[in-house]
């Protein structure tokens, strides 16, 4: 139909951004067959608000129009997700920034001030992503109400699917659990077998392992010629994890494979949510068959150290703990730590090596930061303001899929969508009622201000009177990925590397472009000089003589544009 190659069309129009977002909208105001009644609601609530010089952030259709058109589920032959949701995410693949997509004061912050000393505009966001979801970005009501989760989910009063902070992910990825599900949505009695040994084996990072994260961070920079940001980093952050869950053993599968099919799962995941089931087989084809291997190749060590412990627990409806043991852990891999440590590290590089100039004031000057000064804050800093999680979500009103796996990840049974909360983690860590009005600004902070205001690992969903803290929400290997994050920017030789890419910037993940780290000179630093035909040690221009007069003339070789 005309409708479904119109959305098609505006899936693939990344770079056209205002015709992309134009035509997501009114390709779904066609896909109904109440189009006629439809259309003057969802014209009127597309163009009401609508700025050509910026389309994209403008551009969106009302609640009444999408209620009017029933919320068809956006993408081809069948997809998942309700257009109201999808064409909200959408709009952050096609440039928007989470600032601009989430606040309403239209000032760099998002906020602007209230008049009493505070701050306001970003408190909350109705209706986005999609129906009857609700953002918050308020830092103290995000920080009060994540604190109840642990609390509303043991008693049944929340419910949490398969979602990876504001995305909903496709079922088919998580093929040997049941629910089908990454383990954040695993069910209470689930999340009480496995939160103790999570906690027990990521929870904690002594002097020693402190020690052993920094000699390992050095000898892996020291063995490189070039890094690949993020491919390369993902890799060690891997390598690190693995040999903490399974200690002297090999890995069951190459890092680079594995940092591989986790990029494949990660896109496809979100991506074939557009599409139905039969296409994302055929899409995805090759990505589960190397899924089902890697589960493969980890099932017999999950089974060799933690098979004794699982023995006699109850994963129900997983009828194997061991199943469900190695999917909780290959999800760390692939999403959580796996993921989350290497986005953070990559970024604070980007800060480092990459060139800030063209986005004012949000970063310090080019070549000003250093991370040796306080890798620990400079690494809190880098997952404060490129947030590696940036919501955490629940449902108090449940998607069909809460009782059956193969029903709407969205709507209920009846068909309407699902009630479901948001916390911001990503807004709140930049909220000016605490954080200050440099709150947007990249700004190393105190220790202390990081300690009692980030909220970025789900820090305070904890209530440790419910099921003897089982239940707690709070990431529980905290410590060990910050200990990760000082000891990399601790043994990192700052001034030994650059690029030569030109990586940008946006507020959205993954927040930098991909960039390669090859060992050389910036510009302005002192060279060696070379044969013509050499090649340069200058990641920028070439290394070029002057002369220098302060008391007797000499002559001085440096990288010069």
């Amino acid at each position: 139909s005309i409708a479904l190659a119109l959305l098609h069309l505006a899936a693939s129009l990344v770079q056209m951004r205002s015709i992309a977002l134009a035509l997501l909208p009114l390709a779904a105001s066609l896909a109904a067959p109440r189009d006629l009644r439809c259309a003057r609601e969802c014209a009127d609530s597309l163009f009401s608000d609508f700025q050509l010089s910026d389309p994209i952030a403008s551009a969106s259709l009302s609640r009444e129009c999408w209620i009017c058109l029933g919320d068809p589920t956006a993408g081809i032959f069948h997809g998942q997700i309700p257009a109201s949701a999808t064409t909200d995410l959408l709009r952050f693949k096609l440039g928007v920034g989470y600032t601009e997509g989430w606040c309403s004061a239209g000032t760099p912050s998002g906020w602007e001030p209230d008049g009493e000393g505070g701050f306001t505009g970003c408190e909350v966001k109705h209706d986005f992503p999609g129906l009857n979801s609700t953002s918050h970005m308020s830092h103290a009501y995000v920080k009060a109400e994540m604190a109840k989760l642990p609390r509303l989910q043991y008693e049944g009063k929340a419910w949490r699917g398969n979602e990876l902070g504001f995305i909903i992910s496709n079922e088919l990825f998580w093929p040997r659990v049941s629910p089908r599900t990454v383990s954040l949505g695993s069910t209470p009695s689930q999340h009480m077998v496995m939160r103790p040994i999570v906690e027990r084996v990521f929870g904690k990072c002594d002097a020693t392992c402190t020690s052993a994260l920094q000699t390992s961070a050095r000898d892996w920079a020291a063995a490189q010629d070039s890094i690949s940001v993020q491919e390369d980093v993902t890799a060690w952050v891997h390598t690190e994890l693995v040999a903490r869950a399974f200690p002297n053993r090999a890995l069951p599968v190459p890092a680079a494979d594995f940092v591989a099919l986790q990029s494949s799962i990660v896109t496809l995941s979100t991506l074939t949510q557009l599409l139905s089931d039969d296409v994302t087989q055929l899409v995805a084809g090759d990505t589960f068959s190397k899924l089902s291997a890697t589960f493969d190749a980890y099932r017999p060590l999950v089974e060799e150290v933690y098979g004794d412990e699982l023995r006699g627990a109850d994963c129900a409806p997983t009828t194997d703990c061991v199943d469900l043991a190695t999917s909780h852990l290959l999800d760390l891999l692939f999403f959580a730590g796996g993921l989350s440590v290497p986005s953070g590290l990559s970024t604070g590089l980007w800060v480092l090596h990459g060139d800030t100039a063209p986005y004012g004031e949000a970063f310090p000057a080019p070549g000003s930061l250093r991370a040796r000064d306080d890798p620990g804050a400079f690494f809190y800093e880098s997952i404060r303001f490129f947030a590696p999680v940036v919501g955490l979500p629940w449902w108090t009103t449940p998607p069909a899929r809460a009782e059956d796996d193969a029903a709407s990840q969205y709507n209920t049974a009846a068909g309407v969508a699902g009630v479901r909360t948001i916390l911001n983690l990503a807004l709140a860590n930049k909220d000016p009622n605490v954080w200050g009005e440099d709150g947007h600004l990249f700004r190393v902070r105190p220790h202390a201000e990081y300690a009692s205001h980030f909220v970025g690992f789900a820090d305070f969903a904890l209530d440790d009177d419910v099921a003897g803290g089982k239940m707690n929400r709070a990431c529980p290997a905290k410590s060990l990925a910050l200990a990760m994050g000082k000891a990399f920017f601790t043994a990192w030789e700052q001034e030994e590397w650059c690029t030569k890419d030109s990586p940008g910037y946006t507020e959205a993940t993954p927040f930098v472009d991909p960039f390669t780290l090859v060992r050389g000179v910036v510009e302005g630093r002192r060279c060696s000089p070379r044969w013509p035909w050499d090649q340069s040690e200058c990641c920028r221009g070439t290394c070029r003589p002057e002369i220098v007069i302060q008391g007797v003339p000499y002559v001085e070789w440096a990288c010069r544009a």
